[in-house]
C-alpha cells in the first residue's frame, strides 16, 4: 500500500468465536516469535516493550518465513507474539459513537473511502511504521457484547480535528495486549482460517486475564491478489 489504502470496504463484519485444529508446513528459516520480535534471543521473554506498532518489522518477518506458526493450514498461518506493551497511542477514527452489536451494524463504519479522503485533504500526519488501518472494539458489557466500534488510523499525538468533520481523535493510554498474527484470507474470502484464531482460548491457556474492555485488529498488510493479508489480533490483558 502507498499510505492511503481503501481496501477495508471489501471486508465484511465477522464474529470471533472459533474452534481449534492444527496442520503443519515447514519454513526454511525458523525463529521463535519471542526471540525475533522481542529482539532478545530468548524464547521465554514474558513481555515485549514496543515503541509503536512496528508494521514493517512484522510484515518482513511474516513474509520472510521467519516466524514459527502455532497453527496453520494450506492457505493460512497463525503466529503467537506473546504479550506486548504499547505506549500511549492516538487514532483518527470514524466511530459508531453509541454501542452497536457485532455483525451487520458494523458495516457502515468499515467503508473507509471518506476517511482517506479526509486524511488527504486535511493533510493529516499519519503515525510512523503503523498499520494501514485499525479496528477498535470498545466493549461496554464484556467481550462480544455491545461495543463502540471505531475504524481508523494511527496519527501523530498532536493531531486535532474539527468535530464537524464527522471524525474523532481518540487517545489511548499505555496498554498491554496478548497478540496473535493471522496471515491469510479474511473471513468472507475462500479458504479463510480466521475462525481458528481462538484468541480468547489461547490467552486463557497461558493464564492471561482478558479485561473485556478492548479488542483490536491491526491491518498491517493487505494483499487482494493472493489473499495473504497480515492482521495482528490483540486483546487487552491485565
Amino acid at each position: 500500500m502507498n499510505g492511503c489504502p481503501r481496501p477495508s470496504s471489501s471486508k465484511t463484519p465477522h464474529r470471533f468465536n472459533a474452534t481449534g485444529g492444527h496442520t503443519g508446513r515447514p519454513y526454511g528459516l525458523v525463529a521463535t516469535v519471542f526471540a525475533l520480535l522481542a529482539g532478545c534471543g530468548q524464547v521465554d521473554t514474558p513481555t515485549e516493550q514496543t515503541s509503536g506498532m512496528e508494521t514493517a518489522r512484522i510484515v518482513a518477518a511474516v513474509r520472510g518465513g521467519l516466524l514459527e506458526p502455532v497453527e496453520q493450514g494450506e492457505h493460512f498461518a497463525i503466529y503467537d507474539l506473546g504479550v506486548k506493551e504499547y505506549p500511549p497511542t492516538t487514532f483518527l477514527v470514524q466511530s459508531s459513537g453509541q454501542p452497536i452489536n457485532l455483525g451487520e451494524e458494523m458495516r457502515p463504519y468499515m467503508d473507509t473511502a471518506t476517511l482517506w479522503d479526509f486524511v488527504r485533504t486535511a493533510g493529516v500526519a499519519l503515525g510512523d511504521d503503523a498499520p494501514n488501518e485499525v479496528y477498535l472494539y470498545n466493549w461496554i458489557e464484556g467481550a462480544q457484547g455491545p461495543m463502540v466500534f471505531d475504524v481508523g488510523v494511527v496519527v501523530e499525538d498532536s493531531t486535532e480535528v474539527d468535530p464537524a468533520s464527522g471524525f474523532e481523535i481518540k487517545r489511548y493510554p499505555a496498554m498491554k495486549f496478548a497478540s496473535l498474527i493471522y496471515e491469510g484470507p479474511f473471513p468472507h474470502e475462500p479458504n479463510s482460517g480466521w475462525q481458528r484464531l481462538r484468541w480468547e482460548e489461547r490467552a486463557d491457556e497461558k493464564g492471561l486475564v482478558y479485561t473485556e474492555r478492548l479488542y483490536r485488529e491491526l491491518y498491517h498488510a493487505f494483499d487482494h491478489q493472493t489473499r495473504q493479508h497480515i492482521t495482528e489480533v490483540q486483546i487487552e490483558i491485565r
